[in-house]
């Protein structure tokens, strides 16, 4: 009998110490439960945390984006090359490009096919291809997008290396544009200085004349175009605009 109250008093004092640390671990449990935040709180948080990702990202991206061109250039490239095109693919692009340019220049579209292909090796050559520069136009002001590169120039019956400015463009289409509007309006020392090739009669003409301007530096440069444009039959988009 005795044993038995003694273990009932063992019980229920064990019953008593494990009430209590529940009770202990509830309240415990209690203070340490995450504070109730309202809805309306919980949502402008969350809007904050959105516009700070936003204003992040956008960072980022403005920041990786690159405004120069490569090997000391100055200026934005915006387009690259996807395509690699045969040379009668090339000849029908700029074909097309010359002909639209046309009404505003009036420069022979034979002519300027044929500068493009001599100038850039059908879009191959480095000024084109990565700085779509099909003429080798250089470029006449800082205030121009240009590259420096090194250039053969014929200086004194024999040819030379320089490095000389050329201009960069965002497209070929953009080159032929600025080709055009160079010839029809001039040079800053002279605006008649390319008339003759405007008012030519015919292609050959045409050609005698950039070489006479000075265009290139080249002594058969004139005859050089003709030989090009009788080749590919380039006179096909001067009927288109005659």
């Amino acid at each position: 009998m005795l044993k038995q109250k003694r273990r009932k008093g063992l019980l229920a004092k064990t019953g008593m110490q494990l009430q209590q640390k529940l009770q202990r671990a509830f309240r415990n449990g209690l203070k340490h439960k995450k504070r109730y935040m309202p809805k309306k709180k919980r949502d402008a948080r969350r809007k904050w945390l959105w516009l700070l990702l936003v204003f992040f990202v956008g960072l980022f991206l403005w920041q990786s984006q690159d405004t120069t061109v490569e090997d000391g250039s100055t200026g934005t490239v915006t387009e690259t090359p996807t395509e690699d095109y045969t040379d009668q693919e090339f000849i029908q692009l700029i074909g097309e490009y010359a002909v639209a340019e046309y009404p505003k220049s009036q420069v022979l579209p034979s002519i300027v096919v044929a500068q493009a292909v001599l100038e850039s090796d059908f879009g191959r050559s480095d000024l084109s291809s990565k700085y779509f520069n099909l003429f080798g136009r250089k470029a006449y002001s800082e205030s121009e997008p240009s590259v420096d590169l090194p250039t053969q120039e014929f200086v004194n019956g024999a040819y030379v290396t320089v490095d000389e400015p050329f201009r960069v463009y965002a497209s070929w289409q953009e080159s032929v544009a600025d080709h055009g509007e160079l010839l029809a309006n001039g040079t800053s020392w002279n605006n008649a200085h390319y008339d003759q090739v405007i008012n030519a009669a015919d292609y050959q003409h045409a050609a005698y004349a950039l070489q006479e301007a000075g265009y290139a530096t080249d002594p058969n440069y004139a005859e050089t175009l003709i030989d090009v444009i009788e080749a590919y039959d380039l006179t096909k988009f001067d009927d288109l605009v005659k």
